[in-house]
């Protein structure tokens, strides 16, 4: 029995079904497996396994990176008695599991190994990145802003509304993660910026989110994604949550493809039933918005580099 067999037979053993693995079937943003994530659910493995059974040409792991500082401990840690520590020391379990998983998965799938990296502490953030992308030779990294003035805005809505409430109100507080956005892309230039407007989890369609000040701190911020060099988060897991469209809008999916700024896909997967959901939904979303190519990053000769693939079949 070769490789490729017993993964088919592995894959149906769980109940998996097999797909053809297709190049636009991309994910960058994902892979939050319960081994690795206290929110998170069902291990690694079984998460690559649906990954190949989805028919994804590359599956990106993006693992969050670990609180330097307890103040920064979310609550599902904290209750699961979690400190500082344990989470580094999870952190350094996964990079040793993805090592090994890189290669035995690497005749159905390429897996990328990257790290979710936080803008707390904002005083040393871009340092830490940058440590953790060298220490444990990470191929990417996905630059995230779930905080905003230290305090965490989507974990729930009274979260939400505790932090708008500090920034006196939606528009400065939305105006405040885009410029924490910008800053991150400044100091991290990180290959992937996920969930470009996350704020919408709590406030889709209020009309603060597409004001002057808004807009042109959006532009302003994809100007800088731009010259990083950065590539956009299409992150369908937004669906499951209730909004009617991935991250981000479609006025800002129009302007991101006019100021040249690339899109790859996330499915933001946090168990296997998330794995590959909403990405045939994501790829009508960008072609009705204008865009016909997704870029992605593969291993070539030891380096990872971009590529780009149609949408269209």
């Amino acid at each position: 029995m070769t490789q490729a067999t017993r993964a088919i037979w592995r894959i149906r053993s769980v109940g998996f079904s097999v797909a053809i693995a297709e190049p636009w079937k991309v994910s960058l943003h994902g892979g939050h497996s319960g081994d690795f994530c206290a929110h998170g659910h069902d291990t690694l493995r079984e998460m690559l396994d649906a990954a190949v059974s989805f028919g994804y040409s590359t599956f990106g792991v993006t693992a969050h990176s670990a609180a330097v500082d307890p103040k920064f401990l979310y609550e599902e840690e904290v209750e699961a008695g979690l400190g500082v520590d344990d989470l580094a020391q999870t952190f350094r379990d996964y990079a040793s599991t993805c090592a090994e998983l890189v290669t035995e998965y690497s005749d159905r799938i390429e897996v990328l190994v990257g790290a979710e990296v936080e803008i707390v502490p904002e005083s040393s953030f871009a340092d830490q990145a940058a440590k953790l992308k060298q220490d444990f030779h990470l191929d990417y990294l996905v630059g995230s802003v779930h905080w905003v003035d230290e305090m965490p805005f989507d974990t729930t809505s009274g979260d939400f509304e505790k932090a708008v409430a500090n920034r006196g109100g939606l528009e400065p507080f939305v105006l405040r993660y885009f410029q924490l956005i910008s800053e991150m892309i400044d100091r991290v230039k990180p290959e992937v910026i996920g969930h470009f407007d996350l704020p919408r989890l709590f406030s889709d369609g209020a009309p603060e989110l597409e004001s002057s000040a808004v807009k042109s701190a959006v532009a302003s911020t994809l100007e800088k994604a731009s010259a990083a060099g950065s590539i956009l988060d299409l992150n369908v897991g937004s669906l499951a949550k209730g909004l009617s469209t991935p991250y981000p809008a479609p006025w800002i999916v129009r302007l991101a493809t006019d100021i040249g700024v690339p899109f790859c896909f996330g499915d933001d997967s946090h168990s296997i039933a998330q794995v590959g959901a909403g990405l045939v939904e994501g790829r009508e979303y960008l072609l009705a918005n204008g865009v016909e190519s997704i870029t992605s990053l593969k291993r070539e000769s030891g380096t990872i580099v971009k590529t780009t693939m149609p949408l269209s079949r």
